[in-house]
């Protein structure tokens, strides 16, 4: 019996010796594409490789994978004969920084002074570097963090097998935590409503993307877990005491794709690239947002509009113009808006108007919800004012007291008009089945 486990294990060493001494390939990159969400801090990049490859098993370094989770990292074989083995870590787990710890670095602070030296790790939650000094650098402002020297350390690598030298085409697909993108949007309201939006690409990582097809994705993307978030590494560097143009959206399944066309994303940056741009007439209203849960809370001066463009979610700056230029007058969170739709932002709060809600009877069940909620509005003002209610939800809404001008997914609206020293009620009930 102990004689056959031996000759088991026997048997296993040389398949591990084999795999460990077969021929080395080069891999030079054609083409790169990087899909980004603005609902999870993830990137998913795609490359195709050229790779040059001798006749049997070839290993493959890959250094942009270092650090990174293996078992979300696929490469499919576009050429025949070629086969992909495996795709392999080395050494020990953790981020890509540590992987290069003792290589040489180089960081460029956003005042254009460079540092360069010897990776040393982290102390007291700064980097620490040897270069011509010892320097210590705090998170920041960092143009960029990255490894200088890679070439022969890689940490991770795939292993295929060719049936004849060639150059072969192989995808790769891998993830990098923490990337994301954000929408931000400028609203300046004159004689019309002028809005500006703009797409914010977040890189905090080290990895740098050169001539790459930015894909960018608008939509509640469901991830199996939450993808791990790296420690904040970048930032200004302190010498111690010694030395110390966006095509329109294309919806794909449940999404919304927007194409960001050829563009660079550089390691420890953000990138910000204007995407939308509209003048439209307004209307004032007032504006009172709800909750499934009991509160009291303002009432707001609002604008509403008709979209011309799909609106991603996002944060809005709002500016009154005047003679004497833009004035900041608030900030306000938008949702998903699609085209054609409107779209009311809260301007101020009405000191004459006060709204609470109240859960009247709440149920769960297993994937079901219900609520029944009213809503009280109150004028201590001496004018006549028109209410736009808006209670966020989820599910279909069953009754209420007075009929919806709007609903979607994710609220309803009513319309209410208030006399002074009035106080009105709205009561409505709904379901979510999931």
């Amino acid at each position: 019996m102990n004689r056959k486990i031996i000759a088991g294990i026997g048997g296993i060493l040389v398949i591990i010796l084999a795999v460990f001494s077969f021929q080395g390939g080069k891999a030079s990159a054609a083409e790169t594409t990087v899909v980004l969400y603005n609902s999870a801090k993830i990137g998913v990049v795609e490359k195709t490789l050229e790779l040059e490859l001798k006749e049997g098993m070839n290993e493959v370094p890959l250094e942009e994978l270092a650090g990174l989770n293996i078992a979300e990292v696929t490469i499919r074989p576009l050429d025949e004969g070629v086969q992909v083995l495996g795709v392999f870590s080395r050494g020990q787990g953790g981020d890509v920084y540590s992987a290069n710890v003792g290589s040489d670095v180089e960081v460029k602070l956003r005042s254009g002074e460079t540092i360069a030296g010897k990776f040393l790790g982290f102390k007291n939650g700064k980097i620490a570097i040897e270069g011509d000094g010892y320097y210590l650098i705090n998170p920041n402002e960092v143009a960029y963090f990255k490894a200088k020297n890679l070439e022969g350390k890689a940490s991770a690598y795939a292993v295929l097998q060719a049936d004849k030298a060639g150059k072969y085409n192989v995808s790769i697909i891998y993830r990098v935590a923490n990337m994301s993108w954000e929408s931000r949007y400028k609203l300046y309201i004159g004689d019309n409503a002028k809005l500006y939006g703009y797409i914010v690409l977040n890189n905090p990582t080290a990895q740098e993307f050169k001539d790459a097809k930015v894909l960018l994705v608008a939509g509640d993307v469901q991830l199996y877990q939450n993808v791990p978030q790296p420690r904040v590494l970048y930032a200004m560097a302190e010498k111690g005491t010694d030395q110390v143009n966006v095509g329109g959206p294309e919806k794909i399944e449940a999404f919304y794709l927007y194409k960001l066309g050829v563009a660079d994303i550089n390691p420890a940056s953000t990138m910000m690239y204007p995407y939308i741009s509209f003048e439209v007439p307004f209307e004032r209203e007032y504006l009172y947002e709800s909750w499934p849960y009991s509160r009291e809370g303002p009432v707001y001066e609002s604008i509403s509009f008709k979209t011309e463009k799909v609106l991603p979610a996002g944060i809005v700056e709002i500016y009154k113009e005047t003679d004497d230029g833009s004035l900041l007058i608030g900030e306000r969170a938008i949702e998903h808006t699609p085209e054609g739709d409107t779209l009311r932002i809260g301007i101020g709060r009405d000191y004459d108007l006060k709204g609470s809600t109240v859960v009247l009877e709440e149920r769960h069940d297993d994937h079901y919800a219900y609520y029944k909620v009213k809503i009280t509005l109150e004028n201590f003002g001496k004018d006549a004012k028109t209410v736009i209610v808006r209670h966020y939800k989820w599910g279909k809404v069953l009754s209420s007291s007075i009929k919806p001008i709007d609903e979607t997914q994710n609220y309803v609206e009513f319309k209410v008009t208030v006399n002074p020293g009035e106080k009105k009620e709205i009561v409505f009930d709904y379901e979510n089945r999931y």
